[in-house]
């Protein structure tokens, strides 16, 4: 029987949310049957320098708070872990691909741009209003809440927070500018990474370290800990990674 939880545009798609999922599909992520109304839910990943990979509800799971992703593609053998898969799946997983850790970057929210494009977590948007620009991490509210479909997309700041709702219904200009995803390491966790997030909307950072992070959000997914390290690519001409 399907899950009561109805996913709509509206519903907060958070990590606990998508671990609660995950361990309540077990046995069809493990077979390679799920096909229900939640394989709508789409999220992010990192496994390379980059490059972001996406995958649809039943094609991952999670280990505590590492996600995994089953992936065809023989360029990750070497990443597969069969000892996670009976871990999780008791020895009667019966997928033939591979199940490689990957950085959780974020899910869909179903929301778009002003140029169209699906805003994921995680997400630099420009938000343009009557007073002025602002360069903003998306996250969501309240992280520990795992059903509450009351949650929302939002902009954490200092003493308060900024809604993707409430942008929309003031008809602010909302533009992806690039990603949180830049200086990762990979002992990140899917709760690191969603605090790394929070981070960004940092109100205590001076002008030239905010400059620098939006900067770097055109470089994701990255690796890189040095900010010369992305300077660098722009004396090389690269104007920004395919973050998109």
């Amino acid at each position: 029987m399907e899950n009561k939880l109805i996913i709509t545009p509206s519903t907060v798609i958070s990590v606990e949310l998508l671990k609660s999922l995950c361990e309540e599909y077990t046995a069809e992520i493990g077979a390679g049957e799920y096909s229900g109304y939640l394989s709508k839910i789409r999220i992010r990943y990192v496994m390379e320098r980059g490059k972001f990979g996406y995958a649809n509800f039943g094609d991952f799971f999670f280990l505590c708070d590492d996600l995994y992703v089953w992936t065809h593609d023989k360029k990750y053998k070497e990443n597969h872990n069969q000892d996670v898969v009976d871990a999780i799946f008791n020895d009667e997983c019966t997928r033939e691909e591979y199940a490689c850790r990957a950085l959780f970057a974020g899910a869909d929210t179903n929301c778009v741009d002003s140029n169209g494009e699906h805003i994921f977590v995680g997400d630099i948007l420009e938000i343009e209003e009557d007073f002025g620009r602002n360069k903003l991490a998306l996250c969501y509210l309240p992280y520990e809440n795992v059903r509450n479909i009351e949650s929302s997309y939002c902009f954490v700041l200092d003493n308060h927070s900024l809604s993707l709702k409430e942008c929309y219904s003031r008809n602010f200009k909302i533009t992806r500018v690039g990603t949180a995803y830049f200086q990762l390491d990979w002992c990140f966790d899917a709760k690191e990474m969603y605090y790394k997030i929070r981070k960004f909307n940092g109100s205590y950072d001076t002008n030239e370290e905010y400059e620098d992070k939006v900067y770097m959000a055109k470089f994701t997914p990255n690796f890189d800990q040095e900010i010369w390290k992305y300077r660098a690519l722009e004396i090389l001409g690269v104007e920004e990674f395919n973050w998109r």
